[in-house]
């Protein structure tokens, strides 16, 4: 991935590791790039999880957000939704949380979750990130990418169709990795679609589909063709007499 320009990116994820799983490579090669990487996560909790002691989870994948952002150069906030509860909560909450990240760091580019996935959280904050990247005036995002979450995407009730594939450089399939190895506590032991083996499986696998060694696949949700600046837009032809 190469630019001339710096760019912003955002990636949104419901949970701690979302981000990671669906798009490590793809943030390891922005920042390769010379872009700038922002990380909004709506949840680090684990009140799903019983025998797990609250704080305690928060503050452990609190921290690994941090260091697997560390990973990307990238900034990152977390917000205090519960994990698998975001339907107990207001939707313009949750909205107002994506809207302040996108009015704080204007990003040009929006990674965010398919609203394929069988995860209601997943599938809310698409939802949330939506509203909250219309392109009214003055909205900065350019373009919005929904990426693929194993043992979520794949059993959603339609199937997960990417049109946008970004090829992973092996430094940038090593950044995913690390930034799996981070997210231990959340991955599964093989052969679980979760595992860090099938992860980079999948990388795999995508890349294949594009004739390269390693990829990430995401749904376009919205992309804008801007037009270099100083140009002009092609006349209207001429109206028939």
């Amino acid at each position: 991935m190469s630019t001339t320009t710096a760019r912003t990116v955002l990636a949104v994820a419901a949970h701690a590791d979302d981000e990671t799983l669906g798009a490590g490579g793809t943030l390891a090669e922005h920042a390769a790039a010379g872009d700038r990487v922002r990380i909004l996560v709506l949840s680090a909790s684990s009140t799903s999880r019983p025998g797990h002691d609250p704080d305690q989870a928060v503050a452990h994948r609190s921290a690994c957000v941090h260091r697997a952002a560390a990973l990307y150069n990238a900034q990152a906030e977390i917000a205090a939704l519960d994990d698998n509860a975001f339907d107990t909560v207001p939707r313009l909450k949750i909205t107002q949380a994506v809207e302040n990240a996108v009015r704080t760091w204007q990003p040009d580019i929006v990674y965010t979750h398919s609203n394929a996935d069988l995860s209601l959280d997943h599938r809310i904050t698409a939802e949330a990130v939506a509203a909250a990247t219309r392109p009214q005036p003055g909205c900065p995002v350019t373009t919005v990418l929904a990426w693929e979450v194993r043992s979520a995407t794949e059993w959603g009730e339609r199937p997960f169709h990417p049109t946008w594939f970004q090829p992973l450089t092996p430094h940038a399939l090593a950044v995913k990795e690390k930034a799996l190895e981070v997210y231990a506590t959340e991955m599964r032991p093989w052969p679980h679609t979760r595992s860090p083996e099938a992860v980079l499986a999948a990388a795999r696998l995508r890349g294949a589909q594009i004739g390269h060694d390693a990829a990430e696949a995401f749904e376009v949700l919205r992309h804008t063709v801007l037009r270099p600046a100083g140009t002009t837009p092609a006349p209207a032809p001429p109206g028939r007499a």
